[in-house]
């Protein structure tokens, strides 16, 4: 182990410390730090649906498992998690115990932060044409760990926290495009979103997923034929345009069921038109019907979804 991996370890290792140290049982905490969260398990997880925002995660011990589409990707202690779009995935706690817990620090992060450092940087990042999955795996240095250690020094400090934090998080931002994955970090989080137009149809989705559309219509915003849209956006994604709104549709209905809607009224704000259809791929994707499905979880039976992390 060489100088640099040997300091990164040891911060590594002085940052969970602090963490463990948080008020956090299990779960996801917002610190005073309004883009930083603490996410702890003290016991493996089952398997949870939810969408993966954009954003920074990086995992100070414990394992865990995300499947996005037919790809499985796992990430352990010390490595990062980055997401550049909002993606549905399956994810789920896979190593952790109670005198051993599952603890990652994330940070929100959007393409555009991205972008702005590297501009303003004026970093000489050219990464080669084609297009990446919306999320990866990498190993951050030194000086990405020790922005993490900052920003949770200023979680105790609220107004230290709104004031100084959005300059931390830019320094680690640079750091992130200086280090080993800078490049693929780079192309991950921009490449996408500036040339492919697959950011623009997410985003269109995303804000309109209970309004129903054509590939035709989506492929005309995104300027790209309609074979290129299926082809980008599956590599992007893992998911068909199709595929990606039902998951958003899905996901929204549990959240409006959970919180006192009923079934009629769910199916038709989330854009069913059908009740029998929106039970049926209700059942499919999270397992049990919508009335059994939120009774279960009301009574303890099965983890309440959540975005993923």
């Amino acid at each position: 182990m060489d100088n640099k991996q040997t300091h990164a370890t040891e911060i590594l290792g002085r940052l969970l410390a602090q963490v463990l140290r948080f008020p956090i049982a299990s779960g996801v905490l917002r610190t005073a730090v309004p883009f930083l969260e603490v996410l702890k398990e003290s016991s493996p997880t089952l398997l949870s649906h939810g969408v993966l925002k954009p954003s920074l995660c990086i995992v100070l011990q414990g394992r865990k498992r995300l499947q996005v589409g037919n790809k499985i990707i796992e990430y352990t202690t010390g490595d990062y998690l980055a997401a550049s779009v909002d993606m549905p995935v399956n994810g789920q706690v896979v190593e952790a115990a109670a005198d051993r817990p599952y603890v990652a620090l994330r940070v929100e992060l959007t393409p555009g932060e991205v972008a702005d450092v590297a501009s303003e940087a004026r970093l000489d990042l050219r990464p080669e044409p084609g297009l990446q999955p919306g999320v990866f795996v990498g190993k951050p240095g030194a000086e990405v760990l020790e922005g993490f250690e900052k920003l949770f020094r200023l979680s105790s400090d609220a107004r230290a926290a709104g004031f100084l934090g959005p300059a931390v998080k830019r320094e680690m931002i640079y750091w992130l495009l200086q280090g080993e994955d800078g490049t693929l970090f780079y192309k991950n989080m921009l490449l996408h979103q500036e040339a492919s137009g697959v950011g623009k149809v997410i985003g269109w989705i995303k804000a309109n997923f209970d309004s129903p559309f054509t590939i035709e219509q989506l492929a005309e915003l995104g300027n790209m034929s309609v074979s290129n849209l299926h082809h980008k956006f599956k590599e992007v994604t893992a998911l068909t345009p199709l595929q990606y709104q039902k998951r958003l549709r899905l996901q929204e209905a549990r959240r409006l069921l959970l919180d006192g809607a009923n079934v009629t009224e769910t199916t038709l704000r989330v854009g069913y038109q059908s009740s029998t259809q929106f039970g049926r791929e209700y059942k499919r994707l999270f397992g049990l019907p919508p009335l059994l499905d939120i009774r279960t979880i009301r009574e303890g039976g099965r983890p309440l979804e959540r975005e993923v992390e």
